[in-house]
């Protein structure tokens, strides 16, 4: 996939939304700082090195956190509409998301 400047800056201003509306508090600013800090190799990063795994490609990095949250939060309305006890806030949820890959940026 080839993602255009344009949406390579769209992802990444929709990516940064999930923290304004899901997170709270100092954390808040600080994953801001922390994504502004590294925005260029964010925006570009893929999801992995290795061409035949999931978003292999610039911007598919920002692609596949996105999704895993929208995925994550659906799940946990799926659970909570079965009944399921969920002993986690919506802001622990995307947080864990939002950084469940964060270690492949070094």
């Amino acid at each position: 996939m080839n993602l255009t400047a344009e949406q390579l800056i769209e992802n990444y201003d929709k990516f940064l939304t999930y923290i304004d509306d899901y997170i709270t508090g100092d954390r808040k600013q600080q994953l801001k700082d922390l994504y502004t800090d590294h925005q260029e190799r964010i925006m570009l990063m893929p999801a992995s090195s290795k061409e035949h795994h999931h978003n292999a490609f610039a911007g598919g990095y920002v692609l596949h956190v996105m999704n895993v949250i929208d995925m994550a939060l659906k799940v946990t309305n799926l659970w909570k509409e079965a009944g399921m006890n969920i002993d986690f806030t919506t802001e622990e949820l995307v947080f864990a998301a939002i950084n469940h890959d964060l270690g492949i940026i070094s």
